[in-house]
């Protein structure tokens, strides 16, 4: 218990790291309202849950034993985080507010958005299998292997709604409205140098 409570607490910690994820959440929050910002963070909690189900089952150890994959995995990923960039980037520069079909067709993808932004992160996959690596033993059961993988996942979704929920509340968001063109152009850049820096390695 005490190595799954360092588990869940490591995990913890990296999910409070600013980075990719709170981006796309600030980002959709923001411009959707609290119904998208729970939608993207059920995507990102879905991308961990494949994330640590590969690692899991040894898949994530093929992939990063292979470099041609895991290179085609990466290049995937910054091209997808660069793309996203420059879309935030070029609505930040909007300084109209978004229609209703518009903010609809947001909420419809939020959860893709955050499910790819996750998903074609190398580096994810790498922190499960190392993580998976130090604290399973062989003689772990099935209960415990499937406690470890839903662990992360249950931490990255409670985190992020929390974050949503903070977003929403009315003094927050009314400030974060005379703001909002400013934190999407700079999320788009903070997008366009992960997307960078993932396809540097």
């Amino acid at each position: 218990m005490t190595e799954w409570l360092l588990f869940a607490g490591i995990t913890l910690l990296g999910a409070m790291i600013p980075g990719a994820n709170m981006a796309i959440v600030l980002r959709n929050t923001l411009g959707g309202g609290i119904r998208t910002g729970f939608v993207t963070a059920a995507g990102l909690a879905t991308a961990l849950l494949v994330h640590a189900s590969l690692s899991l089952v040894g898949i994530a150890t093929l992939i990063s034993q292979s470099p041609a994959l895991f290179g085609l995995i990466r290049w995937l990923g910054s091209a997808y985080l660069l793309y996203m960039g420059v879309v935030y980037l070029l609505s930040s520069r909007n300084g109209h507010a978004d229609p209703v079909d518009k903010i609809d067709s947001g909420r419809r993808h939020a959860f893709f958005a955050g499910l790819m932004i996750s998903l074609f992160n190398p580096k994810v996959l790498l922190f499960f299998l190392a993580m998976f690596s130090q604290v399973l033993k062989q003689d772990h059961s099935w209960p415990m292997l499937t406690l470890y993988g839903l662990t992360p996942v249950t931490v990255e979704l409670c985190w992020l709604s929390l974050v949503v929920l903070v977003l929403t509340r009315p003094a927050i968001q009314a400030w974060l409205a005379r703001v909002r063109h400013r934190i999407e152009g700079a999320v788009g850049v903070t997008l366009m140098a992960l997307g960078i820096k993932v396809g540097l390695g």
